[in-house]
């Protein structure tokens, strides 16, 4: 196999599985070793080396025939493990935080833990407000952290109806989360 896939790329937008297996076949050690250089997790690098061929076929009609396979093959998969970052930062589960607060004796006070309790009374509240759709569309956003076009495919909807869903659920948190 030569660095430029033409023919590869044109067979693979025409829907090859072969081509598609070939290069499967040829990359996919290399995008693990890759990966898990990066990430250190045997079970994400994995994950990232299917990401990657699933986008690769998932766009197979847009590429380009001139293009060059490893450098694409290796920049999803580097915008995939970006994106993994990127999700583990945002994440803060405040579970997490009060089992190492725990572990350094920094437990939360009595009124801390009222509060926190307090507080996840009023979401939840808050969340029985919602309809059906709304909270899911929240929970699948907020509390699972997954971007708007990937709740969109998985609900069948288009990204603009989970914006306006999300634009409509958030001003009511907003609302009754900011009064009490």
């Amino acid at each position: 196999m030569k660095d430029n896939y033409e023919e590869y790329i044109a067979l693979l937008k025409e829907g090859s599985y072969e081509a598609f297996s070939d290069l499967y076949t040829h990359y996919a050690s290399k995008l693990y070793s890759f990966a898990l250089v990066q990430t250190r997790n045997s079970v994400l690098s994995e994950d990232i080396v299917q990401e990657t061929f699933l986008k690769l076929w998932n766009t197979r009609g847009q590429l380009d025939c001139y293009g060059n396979v490893h450098a694409l093959l290796f920049t999803i998969a580097r915008n995939l493990i970006i994106d993994g970052f990127r999700k583990q930062i945002r994440q803060i589960d405040f579970e997490d935080y009060r089992q190492s607060c725990n572990k350094l004796s920094l437990l939360p006070t009595p009124e801390e833990q009222l509060d926190y309790e307090e507080f996840i009374n009023r979401l939840q509240q808050t969340k029985g407000l919602l309809s059906k759709r709304a909270c899911q569309i929240y929970e699948m956003s907020r509390e699972e952290n997954m971007p708007i076009q990937e709740i969109a495919e998985s609900l069948n909807l288009s990204s603009q109806t989970v914006k306006n869903y999300l634009t409509s659920t958030l001003k009511i948190f907003r609302k009754k989360l900011m009064r009490e």
